[in-house]
């Protein structure tokens, strides 16, 4: 059986965590919560990142690329605006699917037999 997504080491966590009792709606349910913290902490560590980036930094990474060849420039200041929908819907499309791609790969391992997920 192919398994997409999932490492040799996770799988063989899967079946050990099978032979030792562990349901296949708990082994879905851990994995899942496992997958929605690490992409959540990714989501909220790269939307601080831009965003210091953006208003504390002036977007110096961004500077050359945005103003191009241009000799003559007028300044300007951001102003930071947080708004709500945008950042729920790059949550949305950030975490939500990586949280949902993983209950595949991880279902297809939890209802094997952990004997022969574990022995490979």
């Amino acid at each position: 059986m192919v398994y997409i997504g999932l490492s040799a080491d996770e799988k063989r966590e899967i079946g050990i965590l099978k032979a030792i009792g562990w349901e296949t709606g708990d082994v879905i349910r851990m994995k899942f919560w496992e997958g929605a913290l690490i992409s959540l902490t990714a989501f909220l560590l790269g939307y601080v990142a831009a965003y210091l980036h953006v208003f504390r930094f002036s977007s110096v990474l961004f500077e050359p690329v945005l103003k191009g060849w241009s000799v003559l420039y007028p300044q300007f200041e951001l102003v930071p605006v947080v708004d709500g929908v945008q950042i729920a819907t790059l949550f949305f499309f950030t975490v939500f699917p990586y949280a949902m791609a993983t209950i595949v790969p991880i279902w297809r391992a939890a209802i094997t037999d952990p004997d022969s997920i574990m022995r490979g």
